[in-house]
This record gives structure tokens, sequence and C-alpha cells, in this order.
């Protein structure tokens, strides 16, 4: 019995040992047991706006006013019905210039009546801006000439009573051929009183503008007068003349190397007022007349 008893003593402590398990090894020993855990999903990086911001995509106004380019500097330019002047200054992604950076005059030019002045563009960081005050706008001439980060910009725009709170805007993100209205040839389509009108204009240069009717089918063209403007540096304002074989409006300027351009038209319909609009043309992919492609344009 007492060889039983000692054998008994001596095995307890062995059965305690045996069972004993180092820290962590059960938990080791369950996992070991259950199916491996799913990999955590990747981590999903934040978005970089700024890195995504194509140069020159970005047309959109900011102010309420018109958006220039030229290389790689825009320039929205708002001119007040009350002749206040405002010029804010960008990048290529529209990413604000402090007005301590841009110098420059304005210059503007009647057409009618008045005289001509040059104004100089002072600094308003309240603002954000280069600014003026100037005579009420009533069809003149205003031709801004600046230095932007020691880059030169200089461009013309006409600017009708009202100022350019007076032009209708194209939606600047609706490329020609998809515009709101439809596109019949292939150009961007806008209000006009009694129906449309249709310009398209091509990186050769050439204009060709539509009449439209309240459906968007074509009307007359005859006895109506227009012109157009491209906010490009050097471009001029172009008369268009009546092309009756085809019954639209034609003009040629210089050919663009921009895929983004902005032109305002000045039309009075055949026994109609005058009116100003502004049209947002893109360009890409454009080789020359009739040729209707945009490819690889996003929205802006």
């Amino acid at each position: 019995m007492r060889q039983i008893l000692l054998s008994l003593l001596v095995s307890i402590p062995l059965v305690a040992c045996s069972t004993k398990e180092t820290p962590g090894h059960d938990r080791e020993k369950a996992a070991s047991t259950q199916a491996p855990a799913a990999a955590p999903p990747p981590t999903k990086a934040p978005h970089d706006h700024a890195a995504s911001a194509r140069p020159h995509a970005d047309h959109n106004a900011r102010h309420g006013g018109l958006v220039t380019m030229e290389g790689d500097n825009h320039v929205e330019v708002v001119i007040g019905a009350d002749g206040a002047i405002d010029l804010y200054a960008s990048d290529a992604v529209r990413t604000p210039i402090p007005p301590k950076d841009v110098t420059g005059t304005i210059t503007i030019e009647p057409k009618g009546k008045g005289e001509k002045q040059t104004l100089t563009l002072a600094p308003n960081e309240a603002k954000g801006s280069l600014s003026a005050k100037g005579p009420a706008p009533d069809n003149a001439d205003y031709t801004w000439d600046l230095k932007v980060r020691n880059a030169p910009m200089k461009m013309t725009l006409t600017v009708p009573a009202g100022g350019t709170a007076a032009f209708a805007n194209a939606p600047a993100d609706h490329p020609a051929g998809d515009h709101a209205h439809g596109s019949p040839h292939g150009g961007v389509v806008q209000s006009l009183a009694g129906g449309h009108v249709e310009v398209k204009l091509e990186k050769t240069g050439d204009i060709t503008v539509w009449m439209l009717d309240t459906a968007e089918k074509p009307r007359s063209a005859k006895g109506v007068t227009a012109s157009l403007r491209p906010v490009v540096a050097g471009a001029k304002e172009v008369e268009l003349a009546y092309d009756e074989k085809a019954d639209v409006l034609r003009g040629k300027i210089d050919p663009f190397k921009q895929d983004h351009v902005d032109g305002v038209l000045s039309i009075t319909p055949a026994g109609g007022t005058a009116t100003s609009l502004r049209f947002a043309f893109h360009l890409e992919g454009h080789q020359g007349a009739g040729h209707d492609a945009h490819t690889g344009h996003e929205g802006h």
C-alpha cells in the first residue's frame, strides 16, 4: 500500500506539469484549430484632390465673371454694372494666386462716346483680387495688361451695359456635342429670344452659327448680325458673314492651340435686340473642320 501511495504522489505533480501550458499557448492552440482569419481589407488612401486636378480643365467662374487663360495662368474678370473692376488670378489648376504676385493695368475703350482711359490695378487683399473703379460699362473694350508671377498676360474683352453679369453663361462642364440643349450640328447651343442659337468653333479657327427655333430645328439666319470674340490672348473680334446657300453665319479666325476656349457672341436677330452670350468651347480631338470628336474630356 505504501508503495502505491508513493507512486500516486509522485505521479500527481507530473500530471499537473503535463497540463500546464506556457503563456499564450492556449490562444495559439485555439487559433491553430480554427480556419485562418481573412486578411484585413486594404486601407483606401485618402483622395488627393490636388493631385487629380488636371491643368486647364476647370474654367468655371468662382466670382460670377468670365474666366480667361493664357499660358499656365487664368484670370477671372468681373466688371460690375457700376464700373467696379475685379480680376482674380489663378494657376493652371485654378489655385488662387495672391494679389501681391500680380501687377498691371486695365484700359477701357468705349466703342461709342467716351474717352479711352487706363487704370492701375491695385491689390485688394480682402477680395483676393486686383481691383479698380471705372465708368459704368456700355459696350466698351476692356484690355488688361498683367504680369502674373512675372509671366505676361494681355487680353481684351468687350463688355456690354450691365457688366459681365449681362453675359448669359454656357454651362462650362458641358462640351460641345453634349450640351443640355442638344447639339444638332456638333456645336454649343444656347437660348435666344424666339428660339436658340448654335455656335461651332473649330481648332482651325472656322466659326459657324446656326439659328434654331424653340424645338432646335433650323430657322433662317438671314438678317441676323453677329460677331464673335474668343477670350484668348491676341484674338480679335470677328464679324460673321451670312452664307445664303447654307443659311448660316460664318467667320474665320487664327487657329487655336488650346483645347478649351471661351468666346463671347454678340448677336442681333432680324428685327430683334442685341444680346451677348458666353460660350465655352471644348476642342479636344478636333483635327479640322467637320470633325466632331470630343474624347478625353472629363467634367470640370
